[in-house]
């Protein structure tokens, strides 16, 4: 069901590429170029499916909602020096007329050489129905079904290309929060483009252990800046967290190379709305899903590093543990059948295998190994195995005795019960991570 909205929806998405650009810096081009209309409500940073394999980067869309602000505003960013605000109310503005000069802007700065680069771009005076957005961020969803809901809220829309990024930016314009995070991004002076970016380490891990809220900041494991990206786009640092007061405060905890620009965003980073509940016999390549299972098999090892685990839920699958994930590695290695877990992963669009992102260890077994066959007791000789289950017998006078007859030890575990996830830099941005999971919730989960 659509819904109506004070102010007029502007979303787009698929405008970057693996060589530069940035969606979220369109978001600070078109306040800046639509300066003669208000900010309704803070910018929208949403990350849908993370498993489509022609995202760009972060699959990541914009939805921002422009108009005639009343009431109060509040600081929400900073264009080259200039205030950036916005209001809690406002009065529409015409979606037709919003929708080409925005699409100007995007035109100037979209990577329409990239072959994954096809940009859509939408103007609404109302929000599509909510599901369009769980059905983004969970599956592929068609254009056509995308269209079909654009027309019955009388959006007005653009397309290049293969238009694939209307799907994107209508589910971002679709969002609803069940929660929610914010991040404020800082964009770089456009001449240093392509330039390495001057970020203090210091002051990163200051600003982390300083704020109580903000997330995924730094990887002490590695020493990696998890709040600079890693390609060549204008982002200079993005900081998330759980209070967007106290992210303008982190913002000027960083030391080194000066913004030129900054937004405020609220997203839905964080927040695993990728994931839902499924039986693996339910499981889809490119699925991301929750699966309560055991253990059936010992880790294995196998080249590139990875840690490979059966485990069944009456129904089996491979679940993995990637190289990449370091010691997160070793939560899978201490495992032994018969533990029952709590899998958080995505399904590899290649072959059924399942990508561990987080894991809950409800129970472990007891690990009882054999240490010696057991004694004749006659020939005072040790036993031989007459097979796996089928218990032992003397190779002198052939008396036999049962597999329970062994003599066995038991071994203190490596691993105790609780919650385990990679590290910083091995995370999604939809991860929600451990810190964000409160303490009164998280063993219910």
């Amino acid at each position: 069901m659509a819904v109506d909205v004070s102010g007029t929806l502007l979303a787009f998405d698929d405008t970057d590429s693996p060589e530069g650009m940035c969606t979220t810096y369109l978001a600070a081009l078109m306040v800046e170029e639509l300066d003669d209309l208000d900010l309704i409500g803070l910018p929208r940073l949403v990350r849908l499916d993370p498993n489509v394999p022609w995202k760009t980067r972060g699959n990541a869309a914009i939805c921002l909602q422009f108009g005639k602000g009343s009431g109060r505003s509040r600081l929400c960013g900073s264009i080259q020096g200039r205030e950036v605000r916005c209001y809690g109310n406002g009065r529409s503005v015409d979606p037709e007329e919003l929708l080409g000069r925005a699409s100007r802007v995007l035109e100037r700065v979209a990577q329409f050489d990239c072959d994954k680069t096809n940009p859509g771009i939408i103007a609404s005076k109302r929000r599509p129905a909510q599901g369009l957005y769980w059905g983004a961020v969970r599956e592929v969803v068609q254009l056509r079904h995308v269209e079909n809901l654009l027309g019955d809220c009388g959006a007005e829309w653009k397309k290049y290309k293969s238009g694939r990024g209307v799907i994107g930016a209508a589910a971002a314009m679709s969002w609803r929060p069940r929660d929610r995070t914010w991040e404020i991004i800082a964009y770089r002076n456009p001449r240093r483009f392509g330039k390495p970016r001057q970020i203090d380490a210091k002051s990163v891990v200051v600003m982390d252990k300083a704020t109580r809220f903000t997330f995924n900041n730094y990887d002490y494991e590695s020493g990696h800046i998890a709040i600079t990206p890693g390609s060549p786009c204008p982002i200079l640092f993005g900081i998330r967290g759980d209070s967007s007061a106290e992210l303008l405060r982190a913002k000027d905890m960083i030391k080194g190379e000066k913004p030129h620009r900054w937004l405020l965003f609220m997203t839905n980073q964080g927040t695993d709305d990728h994931i839902s509940r499924r039986r693996i016999r339910s499981l889809r390549p490119m699925d991301s899903a929750l699966i309560e299972a055991k253990v059936v098999s010992p880790p294995v090892t196998i080249p590139g590093k990875h840690v490979i685990l059966r485990v069944t839920d009456g129904d089996e699958i491979d679940a993995a543990f990637y190289e990449p994930s370091h010691r997160f590695r070793d939560v899978g290695r201490a495992l032994l059948p018969g533990d029952a877990v709590t899998l958080y992963g995505s399904v590899r669009d290649d072959r059924m295998t399942l990508n561990v992102e987080k894991i809950r260890v409800k129970k472990l077994v007891r690990d009882v190994r054999k240490v010696h066959n057991p004694v004749c007791k006659r020939c005072d000789k040790s036993m031989g195995s007459m097979g796996a289950g089928q218990g032992y017998r003397c190779k002198r006078c052939g008396a036999k005795a049962a597999e329970s007859a062994a003599m066995s030890r038991t071994y203190p575990r490596s691993i105790k019960s609780g919650w385990f996830e990679p590290p910083v830099a091995s995370r999604r941005h939809l991860h929600k991570p451990l810190r964000r999971m409160s303490r009164a919730n998280i063993d219910n989960l």
